[in-house]
Order: C-alpha cells, then structure tokens, then sequence
C-alpha cells in the first residue's frame, strides 16, 4: 500500500513538473517516474528482499520492515535522479 502511494505521487510530481517546464508530454513522464520507480522496486524485492525474508521470517522483523522501507527509498532516489537528469534537463532543450 506504501509502494501505491508512493507511486501515485511520484506521478503527480513529474506530471506538475512536466507541465510547469511546458513540456508537451506530462502524461509520458508520469508513467516513466511511475516506472523506473517499480523497476527498482520490483528488482529489490527479487534479490534482496525475497531471500532475506525466508532467513527472516521468525524473529526479524524489524528488519524485514527496514528492507521494505530500503526497497522504497531506492526506488524513490531513482525516480527523483530520472526527474533531474532527463525531466528537468529537457526544459533547456525546448527553450
């Protein structure tokens, strides 16, 4: 549920962040935020998180917990670094 609103805002930021540069594509970058945060997303949970849950699974959770909120902040890093370097970049380009 964390990783769905995060995304949903992450959508919303590169929309208004599209629109505010006057890019005629807010929809596109929307979607590519969206997706380059489920890809780091969707990666971590396959090699770390899955493996780390079945040593976990008794007794760790306060760490499995802290690999959940890992897998989000990496995801949220890469869309903010992809919202720097291709969304934001792109302002100078259509000038």
């Amino acid at each position: 549920m964390i990783g769905g609103l995060i995304a949903i805002a992450i959508a919303i930021w590169f929309y208004r962040t599209a629109v505010q540069i006057q890019d005629p594509r807010p929809v596109f970058w929307a979607v590519n935020g969206v997706a380059a945060y489920y890809i780091v997303v969707f990666v971590w949970w396959i090699l770390v998180l899955k493996p780390a849950s079945a040593s976990l699974h008794h007794g760790g959770t306060m760490k499995l917990y802290a690999l959940h909120v890992a897998g989000y902040a990496l995801g949220l890093l890469l869309a903010w670094f992809v919202r720097k370097r291709w969304l934001a970049s792109s302002a100078g380009e259509s000038s």
